[in-house]
């Protein structure tokens, strides 16, 4: 070789390193490698580095890093890619799948020219580049047949092939191989007898390369039989890889099974949930302290134990592994287990409870102490218990009953059964009782709001407040007296004395249900509302028809269909009118059924200032009355004698206790 051909591969080379080499100076590694990335115009994951200097920081000043910064070759970048791939999913691919490889692998690659030398003969292999890649040259393919001690070949031959660049191996020449040139291969066994590492030795010029089989048998020489990796030992074989230690053979990792879980579907530990609401407020009354479940709700299920995956080493010998262990899905109070075993439902409705690992439903929860800001609201499927006070602004709600040994304060106090409020109720005309299907009971109420669909039991005084229920409004203990404020009872208002000297205004009803009356009202609107849309449809489905019997032969197939669907309309909404109307008689029949009876029973004192209205009769009283019932005749409300209205219970006990 001439110096002038030394020196100019020393050029070449040294433009090489200019291209794909660098040495950086930074504060920082980071820093190093973003000016690195910038200059070569690569991803950060394409380059390599080499601290030469490390960087230290001082008092007064620091001393800078220097690295030299390398391109990472493609191929490599993919290997190492392989190799995460298989250490972190197993070689599942999906850290090489098609997506990652289309980002990672470049958009423009050269081509190449593959020479291999076989006991059939020698092949050519030339590869297309890749988008904007430089396509390989006749020189460069000159280049490869001599370093691997290939001569007189046909030029066309290999001009042809390099201009078709099918990417296959293509016979050239028959000649054969020389005998102790051939490639060679290294092999190495993991002490643990799951891996077998080959590394490729390349053939001398003019030698046979390996073939896949000549590398098996090699491994099957040493006694593998399992996991040999045929694809892979390709991969190399075909892409030149020498030198390069890869894993041709993988036993099989035994996988011990998974153990049987439990996965619950509720909380089985108390703790404070702060809920956002659309505009990112916080209630911090509303502590979700209570995991409410419904009947037939999954609490629980077991998810089974799995059996394990033997493996299988590399000389085929079975590697034991471990079933996953069973654990008992147990059953608590209010709750149902599924035949086989897996399922926990619920049982009832109420507060699922999670104790020494088993779930259980309760359906009444009791609350020892106040409802204040260490409870936060309470809302219960099931009964609540109450041992202290309803405080100021909280909120307690039940599908149950509710009872409180306290007093209820400015809140509110919700049930579908009864509520029992045993020190009273003084709300600061705040507060709001309500029972849809149950009695309410108090010692008093003072300045609250009280509704139920049945009866409303008072023991000493109901003072300005507002009542509404269903059924009876009743004041029994010494001090029964009603001042103030509207009370409302479908059947009967009964206390010793209503109003006082004060003449506050005082306002009893009976024989009007207020939620009967509401549903009425609400049906009356409704059918109000139709009733006008009928009146307008009429009016122009009339005029349609005028026009129709005036002038046929302008009317038009549209303006028939027209007709038609005004016609439907009206017969629609004329049934909705009826059916409004059926509902109103039916709940004004059950009103006057319920009322028929209505009364109001004084025990001793009606002062004056307090107004009755009994059905569509009112009476305004104007001086003290005493020891009267009233209840409405022909329109008017009439006077009568006192009438205790548990009389006949009174007499009852009386004749038990003779007995």
């Amino acid at each position: 070789m001439s110096v002038t051909n030394i020196f100019q591969e020393e050029l070449q080379e040294l433009d090489r390193k200019e291209k794909e080499e660098v040495e950086v100076i930074g504060d920082s590694i980071e820093e190093c490698l973003r000016l690195a990335s910038e200059h070569f115009n690569r991803k950060l994951h394409e380059l390599d580095y080499r601290v030469i200097k490390r960087g230290k920081k001082k008092l007064f000043f620091s001393e800078p890093f220097h690295i030299r910064v390398t391109i990472v070759p493609e191929d490599d970048i993919l290997s190492e890619l392989e190799d995460l791939d298989q250490k972190l999913t197993g070689g599942s691919g999906k850290l090489t799948s098609k997506e990652l490889r289309d980002v990672i692998e470049p958009k423009d690659k050269d081509g190449r020219a593959i020479v291999k030398i076989f006991r059939s003969g020698i092949f050519l292999t030339v590869h297309p580049p890749v988008g904007n890649g430089k396509a390989v040259s006749l020189d460069e393919i000159a280049k490869r047949l001599s370093y691997r001690g290939v001569s007189q070949l046909e030029q066309s031959k290999i001009k042809k092939i390099m201009d078709e660049k099918k990417g296959e191996p293509v016979l050239i020449s028959n000649q054969k191989p020389k005998n102790n040139m051939e490639a060679s291969l290294v092999t190495d066994i993991s002490s643990d007898q799951m891996r077998a590492n080959v590394t490729l030795i390349p053939a001398k010029p003019m030698g046979r390369d390996l073939e896949v089989q000549d590398v098996v048998n090699a491994l099957k020489s040493i006694g593998v039989i399992y996991g040999i990796k045929e694809d892979e030992i390709k991969k190399y074989l075909d892409e030149e890889k020498f030198n390069i230690p890869f894993a041709a053979a993988e036993g099989d990792v035994p996988v011990n099974g998974k153990n049987a879980e439990i996965r619950y579907h509720v909380r089985t530990e108390r703790s404070i949930n702060f809920r956002e609401d659309a505009s990112g407020r916080v209630d911090y009354k509303d502590l979700d302290l209570i995991e409410n479940v419904v009947v037939g709700q999954l609490l629980a299920e077991k998810i089974p134990a799995q059996p394990g995956k033997m493996g299988r080493n590399l000389y085929g010998m079975l590697l034991p592994a471990n079933d996953g262990k069973d654990v008992e899905l147990r059953q608590g109070k209010g709750t149902i287990l599924s035949e086989d075993r897996t399922k926990l439902t619920a049982e009832v409705n109420g507060q699922v409870l999670y104790a020494s690992g088993r779930l259980s439903v309760e359906t009444v929860y009791r609350i020892n102490g106040d409802v204040g800001i260490k409870t936060g609201n309470v809302t219960f499927l099931g009964s609540i218990i109450i041992t202290g006070n309803v405080e100021d602004n909280f909120q307690v709600k039940a599908s149950g009953n509710i009872e409180i040994f306290g007093t209820v304060q400015k809140s509110v106090v919700e049930a579908d059964g009864d509520i029992i409020v045993r020190q009273g109720i003084t709300g600061r005309e705040e507060a709001r009782i309500e029972s849809t299907n149950g009695n309410i009971i108090a010692k008093f109420i003072q300045n609250a709001t009280v509704i139920t669909d049945k009866d409303i039991i008072v023991q000493e005084g109901i003072m300005h407040s507002n009542l509404m229920a269903g059924g009876k409004v009743s004041c029994q203990g010494k001090r029964a007296q009603i001042v103030g404020g509207v009370v409302q009872a479908t059947k009967l208002v009964h206390a010793k004395v209503i109003g006082s000297q004060a003449n506050p205004t005082t306002e009893i009803i009976v024989g009007n249900n207020p939620k009967i009356q509401k549903q009425i009202q609400e049906y009356e609107s409704k059918k109000s509302e139709n009733q006008s849309k009928m009146d307008q449809i009429t009016k122009t489905q009339k005029t349609l028809q005028a026009r129709k019997d005036s002038d046929p032969a302008s009317f038009t197939q549209e303006n028939e269909a027209h007709l038609q669907k005004l016609e439907a309309g009206i017969k629609k909404l004329a049934k909705r009118i009826s059916e409004y109307d059926e509902e109103i008689q039916t709940l004004t029949a059950y009103m006057e059924e319920l009322s028929a009876h209505g009364k109001v029973s004084v025990a001793k004192t009606l002062h004056g200032g307090v107004t009755l209205k009994i059905k569509n009769a009112e009476f305004k009283v104007k001086n003290e009355v005493k020891s009267k019932t009233f209840l409405e005749e022909n329109g008017q409300i009439r006077q009568l004698p006192y009438e205790d209205p548990e009389g006949e219970k009174k007499d009852w006990r009386k004749k038990r206790r003779n007995r």
